[in-house]
């Protein structure tokens, strides 16, 4: 199974007019920058690439809200990742004994995962994209990648493998998954399964939302470098 979430984050921040404003959204009016038209990247963007599944796109305006830039500035670049994921389990049940006769009767859900897997994809948008010769030295693009390291880092799917293994032992009223006659339903089940992991996605979402703001705080949207001792991401 698997669930899309995209989220959108601020980018390199533009304090040059280097070109007229674009009309139009990103699903209509966005080009995607071929990778192999450009000279090879470094052995470590090149490993980003991969592992981040990106793709570089320009045209169309920026979805970020730039409310949070001095006037006067706007975004030359944001990376918007997708996250979503897919797993395989087997559930087994039984039904709890009532403690009284006002208990209500619960049921205790085993969840076995046979596979997780958190899957990333990227789009790195650029406003004015660099010079050909220059691109991979570009202060934006640059800037762009650390936002690729972060939500294709490894230790983000822990964070999220860590939040979906909490759904192995799951308690929940027998109203909630009973169907007619009431015998447990499987859909049901199921179901309150994939709420769990839905909002393991969330959680995780949210955090990479959190870290990127961090690092546009850190480097003032890449107008200064990232400290030597900046913790971006937090060890599981």
């Amino acid at each position: 199974m698997s669930m899309i979430c995209t989220a959108p984050a601020l980018g390199q921040r533009d304090t040059a007019d280097r070109s007229p404003e674009r009309g139009g959204d990103r699903d209509d009016r966005s080009v995607e920058i071929r990778l192999d038209d450009l000279p090879k990247p470094t052995p470590e963007v090149a490993a980003l690439i991969r592992r981040g599944t990106v793709r570089l796109i320009t045209g169309g305006q920026p979805t970020s809200d730039a409310a949070s830039l001095p006037v006067g500035q706007r975004l030359a670049g944001e990376t918007r990742f997708t996250f979503r994921y897919r797993y395989d389990s087997r559930a087994q049940w039984q039904i709890e004994s009532r403690r009284n006769a006002l208990s209500q009767t619960m049921v205790s859900i085993r969840v076995r995962f046979r596979s997780i897997k958190l899957i990333s994809t990227h789009d790195v948008w650029l406003r004015s994209p660099p010079s050909t010769n220059q691109f991979w030295d570009d202060r934006v693009v640059r800037h762009e990648f650390d936002h690729v390291r972060i939500s294709s880092d490894p230790r983000i799917e822990k964070h999220f493998l860590d939040a979906a293994k909490e759904l192995e032992v799951i308690r929940a009223p027998l109203s909630s998954v009973a169907g007619r006659g009431g015998k447990i339903d499987n859909a049901k089940v199921q179901s309150l399964i994939e709420a769990g992991m839905k909002q393991a996605l969330n959680n995780t979402t949210d955090y990479v939302r959190i870290r990127y703001r961090e690092l546009d705080r850190l480097t003032r949207h890449g107008m200064l470098p990232l400290p030597d001792d900046a913790v971006l991401i937090d060890e599981p």
